[in-house]
């Protein structure tokens, strides 16, 4: 590993410049702004790689000679072809760069206020404001303004949300899917299918290329992954033993289904205990080592939120406002189970249980329902419905109380539960080819 912790500043931030351009995605994680650069050929360089990044989510040196008759294909070419392709490691090394970038441009400023103290162009007073702000000028902050100007937003038409498919139709028709950076809370009553279903999303999304982490806080990993495999075999590829009355995954469909979701499905180790923090800490690791782009946590009351302290609502919103910070921090879509309290009536979106920003801060709110007798009297008391009402003729429910999006409520998906295979199934033949049977 090369690491950058020259004395030279030169050097540093040439190095810099060079994880740029080896690596266009720096550009999206760098708090490092142009003006922090002595050097102002490399200034003028980075700033031009920023806008073309932002227009084209590359740095192509085509592009920016297009724009700027002024770009400095020379430097450009030096610092690339010049300076050793670097490895794994480039994000501990962007790390390490921009400290001491920061270092250096503080120092600066420091000089140049000494130097205007003492040339008497500013008062103490003065001086020691500027001091103390620039003594605030770190990476963690970014140093964004608090209140921006109308100059400093990007103003877009169409703002790109990437959205993970339910492929439920008639539900992806509605909400298009789930998009990444967003937090979707799941509940539902006893045996409504809500971990089922979020097992479900795990298989879809990894048909779609999106890797999926699962945190279970009732299955241990082997019975969740026995859960899965059922639900990727389908019906299909399963057989009945009549003497222990159950259904089993035939062995090729097996073998071959286990060979699909590994790399792809990864499983919080129980063993390691509840404790939010933990399990948080982990997530994020295998998000950024495994480039999982969903996250399945099941559920709340399962989870040890001691972490946050010990008055039961706070701890909720302080949990429920990390994970939506989370899912914009590293780009993932968050299910996240939570049970609903005790009550008589149908269910509805108050009724989840515990703080109210668990369902305020998420983007989405879904509640799962089984398609039972209690189901069918409190539907028809609270809507209306009469005997022949299409839902009824659905064994499962999935209710979209809320979707900040497109600000869809009060609206019913209908699936059906297939025994054999534990999936729900969008009508009652429905077949699907997850992929598992290339492998």
């Amino acid at each position: 590993m090369m690491e950058i912790c020259r004395e030279n500043r030169e050097e540093i931030e040439r190095e810099f410049m060079a994880l740029i351009l080896h690596k266009n995605e720096v550009l999206g994680l760098t708090q490092i702004l142009p003006k922090y650069l002595k050097d102002k050929r490399l200034s003028k360089l980075m700033q031009y790689c920023i806008e073309c990044y932002k227009e084209n989510k590359v740095v192509n040196h085509f592009k920016i000679l297009e724009k700027h008759k002024d770009f400095d294909i020379g430097l450009f070419f030096e610092i690339y072809t010049n300076v050793m392709w670097f490895n794994n490691c480039w994000k501990e090394q962007l790390e390490l760069a921009e400290e001491s970038i920061v270092k250096y441009y503080k120092e600066d400023l420091l000089i140049k206020l000494n130097e205007e103290l003492q040339d008497k162009k500013i008062r103490f007073d003065e001086f020691a404001k500027k001091v103390d702000k620039l003594n605030k000028i770190t990476l963690k902050d970014k140093n964004k303004k608090e209140i921006l100007d109308i100059e400093d937003v990007e103003y877009s038409d169409n703002e790109e949300l990437e959205y993970i498919k339910s492929n439920v139709e008639s539900l992806d028709k509605k909400i298009k899917g789930f998009a990444l950076g967003q937090l979707s809370v799941w509940s539902g009553g006893n045996a409504s299918a809500k971990s089922t279903y979020l097992n479900q999303i795990a298989i879809e999304s990894i048909s779609q290329g999106y890797n999926t982490i699962i945190y279970s806080g009732e299955l241990v990993a082997k019975r969740l992954l026995k859960w899965i495999v059922m639900q990727c075999a389908g019906k299909r590829s399963m057989s009945y033993n009549e003497e222990k009355n159950y259904f089993f995954v035939n062995s090729n469909a097996k073998e071959k289904i286990t060979k699909w979701l590994n790399g792809k499905l990864f499983i919080y180790n129980n063993e390691n205990g509840n404790k939010v923090g933990q399990i948080i800490s982990s997530i994020k690791q295998s998000v950024i080592k495994n480039n999982a782009k969903v996250i399945i946590l099941d559920n709340l009351m399962s989870m040890n939120l001691n972490d946050y302290g010990d008055n039961k609502y706070d701890t909720q919103s302080m949990f429920i406002q990390d994970l939506s910070a989370l899912a914009k921090e590293l780009n993932v879509h968050i299910h996240f189970v939570c049970h609903p309290r005790k009550v008589t009536n149908f269910l509805r979106k108050i009724d989840i249980s515990g703080s109210a920003d668990l369902t305020n801060i998420a983007d989405n709110v879904f509640i799962m329902h089984r398609v039972n007798n209690d189901f069918r009297i409190k539907t028809k008391e609270m809507f209306k419905w009469n005997d022949n009402h299409e839902m009824y003729s659905y064994t499962n429910i999935i209710e979209v109380c809320k979707n900040r999006d497109f600000g869809v409520e009060d609206y019913f998906v209908g699936l059906y539960f297939e025994n054999e295979s534990k999936r729900l199934l969008s009508y009652e033949t429905e077949e699907k080819d997850y992929g598992w049977k290339k492998c």
